[in-house]
């Protein structure tokens, strides 16, 4: 196989593994703020503040206590991006990484959440046509000496 078809198979495979991860990512965060895993608790905002974001600009964060655990002792906080006041209660799920994700029940909420890992699984399976495309690929047959 010539070295240009070798890094081009490389360089597909790697884009269809990328997609792939943003696919998977997609899918468990809109598992998670659809509430489709059903562990979702209810945070009481103690305290809310503004980050910074970059380019992108400032966004809320708050944080309060957990509460609806079984032990009061245990009590944990947990902190959540989202643009409320101290003293709301909101619900929210844990994501698989850990972090917080508000549940949100709006229409365009759930409707985003459902159509976002359509995009990038479209992406995937592009990357992974090129990628058969490329390596199943016949050879070019060498021009014969003399022929233009």
């Amino acid at each position: 196989m010539p070295k240009g078809r070798v890094r081009a198979v490389v360089g597909y495979t790697a884009l269809t593994l990328l997609c792939a991860a943003a696919t998977a990512w997609c899918v468990l965060t809109g598992i998670a703020k659809l509430n489709l895993s059903g562990s979702a608790v209810e945070i009481r905002l103690a305290e809310c503040h503004q980050e910074e974001g970059g380019k992108g600009g400032s966004y809320t964060v708050c944080s309060g206590p957990v509460q609806n655990t079984r032990s009061t002792t245990n009590a944990r906080t947990a902190k959540v991006s989202y643009n409320g006041h101290e003293g709301e209660t909101v619900r929210a799920a844990r994501t698989p990484w850990g972090s917080y994700d508000v549940v949100d029940t709006g229409f365009v909420s759930r409707s985003s959440s459902i159509l976002l890992p359509v995009v990038p699984l479209l992406g995937t399976a592009g990357a992974a046509a090129l990628t058969v495309r490329e390596f199943r690929r016949p050879r070019q047959a060498a021009a014969p000496d003399g022929a233009s």
